[in-house]
């Protein structure tokens, strides 16, 4: 009984730490393409139609501003200047992808007790009524692209997906995803 016990919780164990989500990192770019020739990059912001009034402004300019200057920052320490769009020699942006999801928590493993059956009282591993609680989680997903300037095309994308799990991620963790996704740049 006892060895059952144990596998039951090994087995609940695995359940739950394999469904919690992990930071994922792809990245992709034109193979064709050079990225000898980059020593400047500027920020490329897309137009608005114009029949279109501008945009509306960031929902969180906190969060939007510690994504820039995490790009800034690695851009940077790999040798980059920024410059105008004019002279830049590629040009970088990013997407940032909110989604908040429901989680649910439940604790129902219960120590051995008693229960009838055939033949009598008994004692085993089962599932006593535990505990259920609701809450919510935040997945954020950042996308950073960089397209050429002279072509406006798309040559590279770096994409962090579950970059952060709450809606207020610190500067440190920031940085150490844009850092990680753009250690892929510019490619081998």
């Amino acid at each position: 009984m006892r060895k059952l016990a144990l596998i039951a919780a090994v087995a609940a164990a695995v359940a739950i730490l394999g469904s919690c989500s992990s930071t994922r990192y792809y990245v992709d770019h034109d193979t064709r393409h050079d990225f000898g020739g980059y020593s400047s990059y500027a920020w490329f912001k897309l137009a608005s139609p114009p029949d279109k009034a501008e945009p509306p402004t960031e929902a969180n300019t906190i969060l939007t501003g510690r994504i820039r200057w995490a790009i800034d920052g690695e851009l940077g320490a790999k040798g980059y200047q920024e410059k105008p769009v004019g002279e830049a020699d590629f040009l970088v942006t990013y997407s940032l992808v909110l989604q908040s999801r429901m989680v649910l928590y439940h604790t129902g493993w219960a120590a051995p007790y008693g229960y009838w059956g055939w033949g009598g009282w008994g004692w085993g591993v089962g599932w006593s009524g535990g505990r259920t609680s609701v809450g919510t989680s935040t997945d954020g997903t950042i996308v950073v692209d960089v397209l050429d300037t002279g072509t406006r095309k798309l040559v590279w994308r770096g994409t962090v997906e579950s970059a952060f799990s709450k809606p207020n991620p610190s500067d440190d963790q920031i940085r150490k995803v844009i850092a990680k996704v753009l250690a892929g740049f510019p490619p081998a």
